[in-house]
């Protein structure tokens, strides 16, 4: 059965089936009994009394009292003496006090009739009860409405638990299908509305993840056909050019460019990677930052430029070392670039309950505001003058992205007239997970 609300209605009647079928069995054994108790209690007192009165009126008393007792559609009654003739009528019920004296139950005979049968306590004398029970047949209507009733009702119930079931698996089947703008639209908190936002978080992921690839793929194929066409020039101009000294260092320039670009892209790979493949340690942010000052205090020489390291309070967390000094120094690379000479670029630690906070500022030109968020972006270049001789690969902010929120942190772009901030947010207790 493909069905779940089929086989959901199914198996909930078949449980109400057999719980029907238990009580049925318990009611047999507990409240029969006592019925049949209490009917035995009525029918010897009726025979005590019918004894009594024939005792003392004789047969005609008898006759008197036994049909104010056998009213027509009622039980009827007969009391027999020891071979089984019936005092009043004669008749020889031999064979029915045999099924049903001495009996637990009554007996049950032909067209549904029931008899309980008592013997006196000398054994001179049998009582006899019988009735007529309604035939099975007179109650299947009721039945039939009522398992109609219950499937009905089950179905409904059913219909309305897998409902979001069903929506979901044709939210499923359309992102399957290339539709990867496709959500759930949970409305219960539920374990269903539970794989609902699950699934959208799913979604949102790899609709991320396939755009930031379709993306890069066009930005990586743009950013190489230069580099390459560059290769193609210099590598004729070694064939060609007496100065061989001079093409040969302008070829493996490019050549380093190139592997640059390669390099700076495997890290952007890495740090999209799995995030549990990322190597954990504890790590102390003012150690880094002081070897990233370090790491870049040539550079800051030589655009004229220098330094501010301020980070007061030791600042502990758990991450990944290499990944937390790889976006630390482009972000203070890139300060450099845009920093004017004879000025400071200054780069703060501070923490705050369980928040750690790195910014860095330089005192240059400041960002558009419209290109604030974009300057996350792979190969976006604030200024569109600058190329990747001046102004490096436009990939360095990118990676200090992807690096930050392994870390579950955030990273922003502000103006701080004059320069540019940058703001650099990491929990203190959350591992990389």
């Amino acid at each position: 059965m493909r069905s779940i609300s089929l086989k959901v209605t199914i198996w909930s009647v078949a449980a109400l089936a057999i719980s029907l079928a238990v009580f049925l069995l318990i009611a047999a054994s507990v409240i029969g009994k006592s019925t049949i108790e209490n009917l035995t209690q009525a029918n010897q007192q009726l025979f005590r009394y019918a004894l009594a009165v024939y005792h003392s009126d004789g047969s005609t008393g008898l006759s008197r009292y036994m049909q104010e007792l056998n009213q027509p559609g009622g039980t009827q009654y007969s009391i027999c003496d020891a071979s089984g003739h019936d005092l009043e009528t004669g008749e020889d019920h031999s064979e029915l006090i045999r099924v049903s004296v001495g009996k637990e139950r009554p007996h049950r005979g032909e067209h549904n009739r029931l008899t309980m049968g008592l013997r006196s306590d000398e054994g001179r004398y049998i009582w006899l009860a019988t009735s007529v029970g309604p035939p099975a047949i007179l109650f299947a209507p009721f039945y039939i409405l009522l398992l109609v009733t219950v499937v009905v009702l089950y179905w409904l119930v059913t219909m309305y638990i897998t409902r979001p079931v069903r929506q979901l698996a044709s939210v499923v089947d359309c992102f399957g299908a290339g539709e990867l703008t496709a959500r759930a639209n949970p409305r219960s908190n539920d374990e269903i509305g539970n794989l609902g936002r699950s699934f959208n978080a799913m979604a949102e992921r790899i609709h991320t993840l396939l755009t930031t690839e379709r993306q890069l793929l066009q930005d990586v194929s743009h950013e190489l056909r230069s580099p390459l066409a560059r290769l193609t020039f210099e590598a004729e101009m070694v064939r060609k050019t007496s100065d061989r000294d001079a093409a040969a260092t302008r070829l493996r320039h490019e050549i380093e460019r190139l592997s640059e670009l390669v390099g700076t892209l495997i890290d952007m790979a890495r740090a999209e990677g799995d995030p549990r493949e990322v190597e954990i340690e504890a790590l102390c942010l003012n150690d880094i930052l002081l070897d990233t000052a370090e790491d870049c205090e040539v550079e800051a020489q030589a655009a004229g430029c220098s330094i501010d390291v301020i980070a007061i309070e030791e600042t502990n967390l758990q991450g990944n070392t290499e990944l937390l000094h790889r976006a630390i120094e482009n972000v203070l690379r890139n300060a450099i670039r845009y920093a004017p000479p004879d000025s400071t670029v200054e780069m703060r630690l501070e923490h705050e309950k369980s928040w750690a906070r790195i910014t860095v500022r330089d005192y240059g030109p400041g960002i558009p505001e419209k290109l604030r968020e974009r300057i996350f972006d792979p190969f976006f270049r604030a200024d569109a003058s600058r190329d990747e001789h001046t102004g490096g690969l436009g990939l360095g902010l990118a990676i200090a992205r992807r690096a930050v929120r392994v870390h579950h942190g955030d990273i922003t772009a502000a103006n701080a007239s004059p320069g540019a901030l940058v703001t650099i947010t990491l929990p203190l207790h959350s591992e990389v997970q």
